[in-house]
């Protein structure tokens, strides 16, 4: 009897797990992938008291704040038409169906893919004017296409791209902040103009940084390159198209945008991301000579916004003469209490598999600079490709982030909250397998849905 008993529940619980992956939505499978298995429940949401970060490489991530699922940057290292040493391909990120796209510059290391990405989700893409009128020229382009339209998978059906252009065309840097109310009520944001990277005469009252940023020799062997998903030569192969953006040839897309991201709930948790690190000091900026009272008046704004985490731009096109410092003086301005770096998979001076010298940079400038270690920041360092695609979580309502200044800043800043509605809930589950099934549910789900993402095979 009890064998009779026990066979029908695994009987049961099988038919149940069979059921589930079918169930599964693209969507879902995305967020699993992306989120993890123990960050989406039964009906593919995201969990409201939390805010989940998932590096995709270069300055890119996915992040779902407060269950609302929004991309910073879409340029994506090595995307190929399967996946490989990035562990996802493009259509993952269309599946993610991300509400809004925030782009720090448009350069094809930030920018790449976002008009094609924008375009087929109706995310509504954040970035400057500049990067804005480039993103409508690619999107142009893409929708004249004919290989391209002609694609079942991979056409675009949008007739517009809807782009918001953040400040002023030609704007200087730092003169003043900028509301962006693209997740309100949930999270109050401000844009500052900043300084794109760019190279400047060593700094003689500090010593040379000396570590050398290396390669790994094994990586290619490693880790064999695929079929990359935009072609190299006319004739593409199967699979391929060009997404890519035009930016790194067109007047303006250096012009940067720092975001800050202050939630509204709890402890206010805040975030400062920024695609690419300028040197304060100098005050300088790519073609122009430097300015040293737009230095100080970036440190200046960024010292009036509290930030618990920090997602920097770890490379620069400075490093070779300066090392690390403008990234740790961005630091000093913003004071974080954790420290997660960006942008060391495309950077000058800093291709894939360059993490670890990268990392020994970091630790040997904050010596350099004698910054006391009571100062540091709880570095939490990412590594390609291992931490590709894995989940960063933080708790919205830890204790921790209720800090000294916060309440001024929020007053100075985020006040008055907009009147206009609320956006609505990102879209959760379509389809079969709706309505909550519980704990037992989400773990069927979960397991389910890896075992569809481990024999699938992806295609963009």
């Amino acid at each position: 009897m009890k064998k009779t008993l026990l066979g029908a529940l695994i009987c049961a619980l099988g038919s149940s797990a069979v059921a589930t992956v079918h169930a599964a939505t693209p969507q879902q499978q995305a967020r699993i992938l992306f989120f993890g298995v123990d960050g989406v429940d039964a009906d593919g949401e995201l969990p409201k008291d939390k805010v989940i970060f998932s590096w995709l490489s270069n300055s890119s991530y996915a992040a779902s704040i407060g269950g609302r699922v929004v991309l910073l940057d879409t340029g994506i290292a090595r995307l190929e038409t399967t996946a490989g040493r990035t562990p996802f391909v493009l259509q993952d990120l269309v599946d993610l169906k991300p509400e809004a796209i925030f782009i720090g510059h448009g350069h094809s290391a930030q920018a790449d893919n976002a008009a094609y990405l924008a375009a087929r989700t109706g995310a509504t893409v954040y970035a400057t004017p500049e990067t804005c009128d480039s993103l409508q020229a690619d999107f142009t382009r893409l929708k004249g296409s004919a290989a391209l339209q002609a694609d079942g998978a991979m056409h675009i059906e949008a007739t517009s791209l809807n782009c918001v252009g953040v400040g002023d065309k030609g704007a200087a840097v730092a003169r003043g902040m900028i509301r962006v109310n693209a997740l309100e009520p949930l999270a109050c944001i401000n844009a500052v103009r900043h300084l794109h990277s760019t190279p400047v005469a060593a700094d003689t009252d500090l010593s040379a940084n000396g570590v050398a940023i290396a390669i790994d020799p094994r990586d290619a062997e490693l880790f064999p390159t695929g079929t990359p998903l935009k072609p190299s030569t006319p004739g593409a192969q199967a699979g391929q198209f060009d997404i890519a953006t035009g930016g790194d040839s067109r007047a303006g897309t250096d012009a940067s945008l720092l975001f800050h991201f202050t939630l509204r709930s709890d402890t206010n948790f805040s975030f400062a991301w920024h695609d690419t690190t300028g040197p304060l000091k100098e005050g300088a900026s790519p073609g122009k000579a430097g300015d040293r009272e737009a230095g100080l008046r970036l440190q200046a704004l960024l010292r009036q916004l509290p930030t618990d985490l920090h997602l920097g731009a770890v490379p620069s096109e400075n490093i070779a003469n300066n090392g690390m410092r403008d990234l740790i003086m961005y630091q000093q301005a913003l004071q974080p209490l954790i420290f997660v770096p960006n942008h060391h998979t495309a950077g000058p001076g800093s291709p894939e598999s360059s993490s670890v010298p990268l990392y020994a940079s970091y630790l040997r400038q904050l010596q350099l600079m004698a910054i006391d270690r009571s100062e540091w920041a709880d570095i939490r360092w990412i590594t390609d490709p291992t931490s590709y695609a894995k989940p960063i979580k933080f708790d919205i309502g830890e204790k921790a982030w209720a800090r000294a200044g916060k309440p001024g800043a929020m007053a100075s800043h985020c006040e008055p909250v907009p009147s206009t509605p609320a956006p609505e809930e990102p879209g959760g589950s379509s389809g079969g397998g709706g309505g909550s099934l519980g704990l037992a549910g989400a773990l069927l789900l979960g397991l389910g849905s890896l075992a569809m993402l481990w024999r699938r095979r992806y295609h963009a």
